[in-house]
Formats: structure tokens, C-alpha cells, sequence
């Protein structure tokens, strides 16, 4: 977000250092004295209305020539040229846009001009925030953790590069490969950590944002297609070093690194502007909400205090989110003190199927507790994880670290690419009246077809749900 609104500043200083350079040796002003006077007497409503058109017409070009992706793995020269193929765009709209306007201080000169300014301003911001970024990377902050599959030749060179270009932010897990040869070497002092046979429990077990699958196509095709299969059904992202394959959930995105092809699968939804707006309502909305809901906030905790004296107000309790990475979530107390302790001793009575365990009538919430469930109050506390950006507003449930680890299809486990959330369809569909199997699927639906009116319907059908306790428990 912060380069986006960088570019649309410097588009705008680059538009008026282009009058000035084009039209100040014609007249007796200086370049100050000539910018204002430009900015004071001859911007007119209908040319600032036109100028803010063309602002959103260049971050619309920004933001379809892929400028906005994330450029770990490409080269600054491939991305400089993006640059500048994209200025060009932007160059011509602002011609066909001067016509449109009648600006005399905008002509083919100026507008070669601004094409070249745009160029130097924009490149020059990303070469900043890439040095920034490797800089800080280097530190070891903000890594991504990635796994190779295949200890040959082609997987022992994709490991190299990887540890010598530890600006990239790329920490490398291990590799697996089921020859028994390679079980006593190292990847660019990786270790070794199973055979093919123990990548679903790798990836089950570890927080694992890649996978670079580096296995020969020719004696590996059926095993390369299954781990597709595997780490496309859990969200995790994947980097094929080979030809391309078949892939039902992910989208496929071609990059190269250091002169070396790559495929990149990923089934979760793509980085881009309508994530990015998500991001900001979870952060608004969040906020707002945390505001208006203070004097619940305030009575709750006094209801749980007087009900039970001496016990702690809220439950905290750590979840699985993102990517399998842990969280400590916040809840509203509901139950006795010791309600996990004597999880034990009616663990039998549990009447769900999966790892999940509910009752209806759970003998350690307290009275306090069955009213703040039936209202969903309890939750409220999650507004605070959303604002520290481990919950988004709208997402599938975290669930406890016992739920997670007690999943036992790998379908089930692509709902960690996606951050949790506070409602879900799970919650405005029947939420306790649902099985496991229905909750998984609908969170998976969500995921396929997640789009901002998607979260919009979700929040709009949350408040009837939770105001008449449908499903609630």
C-alpha cells in the first residue's frame, strides 16, 4: 500500500516537473514561482476531475502489469523493465488525456518527458524498498519458510542459491527424498528429513509456506503429481524446477530465478488490491467496533468476575492460524477454571464426529458463560487478534491446536492458507447444527470463491444468525 501511494505521487510530481521543465525557459518566472502560479490560477475543476481520472487509470495499469507482486524471486532488471514498459502506458494516457482536456502544456515532448521522469522515480523507489527489504531480511526478520523435495542434482543447486542469496528471505527447512543415499547429506547444510512417503506428515507438523519440488519428471511423474495434489489441497505454495502439470486447484504463475524457471502454484487467494482492502476493513473495522462495544466490553467482565471471583476474565487460549502458525486467541471466559483439565473425563460424551468436541449441555460452562455463547459475546475479545493481524473479520474458525492436529484428511488442511476469522459461512449456515465434514467444506468453498462481496453477504447474514442463536452452543 505504501508503494502504491508512493507511485501515484511521484506520477503527479513527475506530470508537474514535466510542465515546468517544458514550459519555464518560455516564461519569466522562475521554476517556483511558475509551478505555483500553474497550481493556483490554471487548475480548474474540470481538469482536477480529469487528473484524478487519470490517477486511477494509471494505478489501475500499475496494478495489472503485476508491479504490485511479490518480486522475491525475480530480478531487479526484469522488473525495471516492467517499469518502464508500464510508464510508456501511462505516458499515452496522459497524451490522449491532454487531448481530451485541451492542456496546451502537454504535448509529445512533454509527454516523453514524463515518460523518462517515471521511469527514473518509480525504479528508483523500488531499487529503495528492495534494498530496504533484503537489507532487513538479511537479519533474519520476515522469512518465508520452504521446503525442497528431491536431493538431486537439480534440487542441491536450487539449495545453494537459496543460501547464498539470503537477502531473498528464504529459510530452508530441509529436503526429503525417499533414495536412502541422500539421508546422510546436506542441501547447502540442510538436513534431511524422511523419504516422499513422510512429506504429508512434514507438512502437517511444520509451518511451511513453500515448497520447491526439484525431482526428475521422467522416473518421478506420478509421485510429483500427487505432492501437487498434497500441497495444493493445503494451501501451501509451490515452486515446480520442472516442466508443467496439471493442477486442479492452484493458479499457475511462471517466474524465474537466477536463470532458472519456475511454476508457481497456489490455491489460496492471490496477493492484490482486493486483499489489501480486506486487510484495511479487518483494521478499521476492528477498531471501530473494539470503540463502540467498550461498555459491553466493560459489563461482561464485570458479569464474569462477579460470577466467578477470584478466576480470570478471559480465556486465552493458542489456535492455529495462518499457514499452521500459532496464535494465542482471546475469548470472554465461559467455563470453570479447570474446563480443559476435565476435557479427560467427558471427552466420551462428545457427540461430533472428527476431531472436534462439542456437547449440548457441557457441565463446565458456567451460567454467565451459556448466555455470553448464545449471543456469540464471548468473541468480542477476537477483535484485538484481528487488529494484531492474527484473525481477519471474515475467515474459516481458528481451531485449538488438539482440533487441528486431530484432522486426518489433508483436504481439510487448506483452511490454513487463509488467515481465520471472527465469522465464516460455517457460522451463519447452522454452525453446531453442522458435522466436521459439512464445517471443512463450507470453509473451503469460501476459500475457491473468496471475493469482497462474498465477505460483505457472510457479515450481512452474521448478525441475524447471532441475534436469534441460530446453531449456537
Amino acid at each position: 500500500m505504501a508503494l502504491k501511494a508512493a507511485d501515484l505521487m511521484l506520477l503527479l510530481f513527475s506530470l508537474l516537473i514535466t510542465v515546468v521543465i517544458n514550459n519555464v525557459p518560455q516564461s519569466e518566472m522562475d521554476a517556483v514561482g511558475y509551478s505555483v502560479e500553474f497550481l493556483s490560477t490554471r487548475v480548474k475543476l474540470g481538469n482536477a476531475v480529469l487528473c484524478g481520472l487519470l490517477m486511477i487509470a494509471w494505478h489501475i495499469i500499475f496494478n495489472l502489469r503485476g508491479l504490485y507482486r511479490s518480486h522475491r524471486l525475480r530480478s531487479f532488471r526484469g522488473e525495471l523493465r516492467e517499469v518502464a514498459q508500464t510508464s510508456l502506458l501511462c505516458s499515452l494516457i496522459l497524451l490522449a488525456a491532454a487531448q481530451l482536456g485541451g492542456w496546451e502544456t502537454v504535448h509529445l515532448r512533454a509527454v516523453l518527458t514524463f515518460w523518462v521522469l517515471t521511469f527514473l522515480l518509480c525504479g528508483g523507489i523500488r531499487y529503495v524498498s528492495r534494498s530496504f527489504l533484503r537489507k532487513i531480511r538479511r537479519r533474519g526478520q520476515y522469512l518465508k519458510t520452504i521446503l525442497i523435495v528431491g536431493g538431486g542434482a537439480r534440487g542441491e543447486q536450487f539449495a545453494k542459491l537459496l543460501s547464498h542469496r539470503r537477502d531473498l528471505g528464504y529459510r530452508l527447512l530441509g529436503f526429503v527424498d525417499s533414495d536412502l543415499t541422500y539421508s546422510k547429506r546436506k542441501l547447502a547444510g540442510a538436513p534431511w528429513l524422511g523419504g516422499l512417503a513422510d512429506l504429508p506428515e512434514i507438512v502437517a507438523r511444520e509451518a511451511i509456506d513453500d515448497v520447491a519440488v526439484a525431482l526428475p519428471i521422467k522416473s518421478h511423474y506420478a509421485e510429483i503429481e500427487s505432492i501437487i495434489t498434497l500441497l495444493e489441497e493445503q494451501g501451501i505454495g509451490i515452486h515446480l524446477l520442472s516442466d508443467f502439470f496439471q493442477h486442479n486447484l492452484s493458479r499457475c504463475q511462471p517466474l524465474e530465478f537466477e536463470g532458472e524457471p519456475l511454476l508457481f502454484f497456489h490455491s489460496a487467494p492471490p496477493f492484490g488490491w482486493r486483499t489489501e482492502v480486506k486487510r484495511l476493513f479487518d483494521l478499521l473495522g476492528s477498531l471501530v467496533l473494539l470503540i463502540l462495544t467498550a461498555p459491553i466490553l466493560i459489563i461482561v467482565a464485570a458479569l464474569i468476575k462477579f460470577d466467578s471471583p477470584g478466576s480470570p476474565i478471559f480465556f486465552v487460549q493458542e489456535r492455529m492460524g495462518y499457514n499452521k502458525r500459532r496464535f494465542r486467541m482471546l475469548k470472554f471466559r465461559t467455563m470453570v477454571p479447570d474446563a480443559e483439565a476435565r476435557l479427560k473425563d467427558i471427552e466420551h460424551l462428545n457427540e461430533k464426529e472428527g476431531p472436534i468436541f462439542k456437547i449440548t449441555k457441557d457441565p463446565r460452562i458456567t451460567p454467565v458463560g451459556r448466555i455470553l455463547r448464545k449471543y456469540s459475546l464471548d468473541e468480542l475479545p477476537q477483535l484485538i487478534n484481528i487488529l494484531l493481524g492474527d484473525m481477519s473479520i471474515v475467515g474459516p474458525r481458528p481451531l485449538s491446536i488438539r482440533d487441528a492436529l486431530g484432522m486426518k484428511k489433508s483436504w481439510q488442511k487448506r483452511r490454513f492458507s487463509v488467515r481465520p476469522g471472527l465469522t465464516c459461512l460455517w457460522q451463519v449456515s447452522g454452525r453446531s447444527n453442522l458435522s466436521f465434514e459439512q464445517w471443512m467444506q463450507l470453509d473451503l468453498e469460501y476459500i475457491d470463491h473468496w471475493s469482497l462481496l462474498l465477505d460483505w453477504t457472510i457479515l450481512m447474514k452474521t448478525v441475524p444468525a447471532v441475534l436469534t442463536s441460530r446453531g449456537a452452543a
